[in-house]
């Protein structure tokens, strides 16, 4: 029981100095953990600041196609136990139908800067000159569209995450050569206009897994929730009648060597133009 005299001081407003003490410490302790939210919340902040503003969204265009993310068809997640991966899967030649998946955020950036990769399961995935392939879209000096493509078995390959998988590496050297290829310096000073991971040409399907997309900003999705941003673009992904239009066309002889290939192929100029700083 309180003494008449703590009775007396807490009337009057005034503490003990026992009770000043268990009440100061309380406070402090009030403080310290508002200081802690204070720092998460900035912590979580600052990872907001730094979002890349990329995107990758499955998305299946036409009949008989499938383009979405498979748990447990994938190598390890960076979170989670999901272990997802993009199936991608085209079942009849139906006419412009594919299975994509469309890269979004980087329009607008420099095309000469860019640079693409990702892993597919070699034991059951088809990996052709056109299937899955980069189809870079390419807004030239002179505002004309074009198309690139970069098909999965004209990139070098290498040992992917996991025993089983491929990489595929498309460099920037590389997806510079086919640019100059396809429209000169007109494209290669040109800026993004659309970017799609694309299975439309074989009839079969493939899991892929690790894409990664970097011009001026980068990303590498493991799994669907690897996404950046704090705001997703609305409406689901498409491609324009013209896209769908320079996606029909039949790939140039180029876009059918290997790196290696077209590379024994550049003249002096294309190569100074493939090197030069963008």
């Amino acid at each position: 029981m309180r003494s008449a005299l703590e009775r007396e001081r807490s009337q009057s407003g005034l503490l003990s100095p026992r009770s000043a003490g268990n009440e100061g410490g309380q406070f402090l302790r009030r403080i310290t953990l508002a200081l802690v939210a204070m720092s998460a919340l900035a912590l979580v902040t600052a990872a907001g600041a730094t979002d890349d503003g990329l995107w990758l969204f499955p998305a299946s265009h036409g009949s008989d196609t499938i383009a979405a993310w498979r748990a447990q068809e994938g190598e390890a997640d960076v979170q989670g136990t999901g272990n997802q991966a993009i199936l991608l899967e085209r079942d009849a030649a139906t006419p412009n139908n594919s299975a994509a998946a469309h890269v979004i955020g980087l329009e607008g950036q420099p095309v000469r800067v860019v640079t693409l990769a990702y892993e597919y399961r070699a034991k059951d995935g088809t990996c052709t000159v056109t299937d899955p392939r980069w189809a870079l879209f390419v807004q030239g000096r002179s505002g004309r569209q074009y198309e690139v493509n970069l098909g999965c078995k004209t990139a070098p390959g290498s040992s992917g995450a996991e025993p089983g998988w491929v990489r595929r590496t498309f460099s920037r050297a590389f997806g510079s050569a086919e640019v100059v290829r396809k429209g000169g310096s007109d494209a290669l000073a040109g800026q993004v206009s659309g970017l799609a991971l694309v299975f439309d040409h074989a009839i079969g399907h493939v899991f892929v897994d690790n894409v990664h997309a970097q011009a001026r900003t980068a990303n590498t999705w493991t799994f669907a929730g690897d996404n950046g941003g704090t705001t997703a673009p609305g409406g689901a992904p498409a491609f324009s009648a013209e896209q769908t239009t320079l996606l029909a066309a039949p790939l140039t002889s180029d876009e059918q060597l290997t790196q290696d290939e077209l590379f024994a192929t550049l003249t002096p100029d294309e190569w100074a133009q493939v090197n030069a700083e963008g």
